[in-house]
């Protein structure tokens, strides 16, 4: 297509490439997004691949490229979400800042973890594997040993008791946050509260 002075050619720009493997994941996540979100409102019977699927805006049959079957796409699941809130709480153990304003941190993204699962968390990794003990305690031991390290650096800061069992302590941190029974703000101040009678000089 020609114009004066050449101002009415046709250019054609070509598209930028996506990187190798990013639609993968962009469709895997979608895919993982879409399941919690049924699982949130409609419950663990109530999860359907074709529901899935459409809240992912992929075809059902898509949904069985990334995963064998649903067990494959709920245990994808736990560990896809589990492991974003382990990298959260990596970031917040090495983050340079006072003991107690770092576990405060951790404790609230732990108590947002626990609201996104509405309770289903159980449920979902009984019916994602067999016997689900030996899989969860090994992604439970990454958590302890985040806290742990939490824990080692408040000695050294000396916020918290030098005769204080890290790992210990570490568990007993791990094991909060599960169920709060208050609002969230007021369970959070308790917490801190509990913790720093126990565990400051």
């Amino acid at each position: 297509m020609k114009g004066k002075g050449g101002h009415g050619k046709v250019r054609f720009v070509a598209a930028t490439p996506s990187p190798p493997g990013e639609s993968v994941r962009d469709k895997k996540r979608a895919i993982l997004e879409a399941t919690l979100a049924v699982l949130r409102e409609r419950g663990l019977s109530g999860l359907k691949m074709e529901e899935v699927a459409r809240r992912a805006e992929v075809g059902k049959g898509t949904i069985y490229l990334y995963f064998r079957d649903k067990r494959d796409l709920l245990k994808a699941l736990v560990e896809e979400r589990t492991w974003a809130f382990y990298r959260q709480v990596e970031a917040e153990v090495r983050r340079k800042a006072p003991f107690f304003e770092r576990l405060e941190r951790i404790l609230a993204l732990r108590l947002d973890w626990v609201s996104e699962w509405r309770g289903l968390w159980a449920a979902v990794a009984r019916e994602a594997e067999k016997d689900p003990t030996p899989w969860l305690q090994g992604l439970h031991q990454h958590y302890l040993a985040l806290l742990e390290e939490l824990v080692q650096s408040g000695k050294e800061e000396g916020a918290v008791r030098q005769d204080l069992p890290s790992r210990a302590t570490a568990a007993v941190i791990a094991a909060l946050g599960c169920t709060p029974q208050l609002e969230v703000e007021a369970y959070l101040e308790h917490l801190l509260g509990v913790l720093r009678k126990g565990v400051a000089p």
